[in-house]
């Protein structure tokens, strides 16, 4: 019997799934890319220049993409322990106010 892992922390994804996600992103802008250069091929008139213009700058969107910056998803599954704050209390500091001898 497999028991489920429940993650108590709210640490990110590992890398290794990040970097995954950012090869997929930037894969499938390619592929798009790639699309508009071939339909570029086969249309004329506005739709050509639009194809032209999306294949030049797709590189563009596909690297801001590939590049974002470390995501913050949390995981369905992630447990956030929360602890109640006591307005009323307040930590005793002994060197605090007092001079040292």
């Amino acid at each position: 019997m497999v028991s489920e892992v429940h993650a108590i922390t709210a640490a990110g994804r590992p890398q290794s799934e990040q970097s995954h996600d950012r090869i997929v992103r930037y894969l499938i802008t390619m592929g798009i890319r790639t699309g508009c250069f071939v339909a570029a091929l086969f249309t004329d008139g506005w739709v050509r220049w639009a194809c032209i213009a999306a294949a030049g700058l797709l590189p563009l969107i596909a690297v801001v993409l590939a590049n974002a910056g470390v995501e913050r998803r949390h995981r369905p599954d992630t447990l956030i322990a929360t602890v109640p704050a006591e307005p009323d209390r307040q930590l005793a500091n002994p060197t605090r106010g007092e001079e040292r001898p």
